[in-house]
């Protein structure tokens, strides 16, 4: 399960590279992924993860 997300934003960067999408689109990209990335850390440090999704 662990490698399922990096998974999924590897092949959907590969994706927009492919596209031709422009930089500023790609940055945006990235800048949201890691934003929601952040949010889903720092809720499961914080004690406010349901815990049936919790391992």
């Amino acid at each position: 399960m662990e490698i399922v997300v990096p998974l999924i934003i590897g092949l959907s960067l590969i994706w927009l590279i492919g596209r031709g999408v422009p930089w500023n689109a790609k940055l945006m990209t990235i800048m949201v992924t890691l934003a929601i990335v952040i949010l889903i850390v720092a809720l499961e440090r914080g004690g406010y993860w349901p815990e049936g999704w919790r391992r």
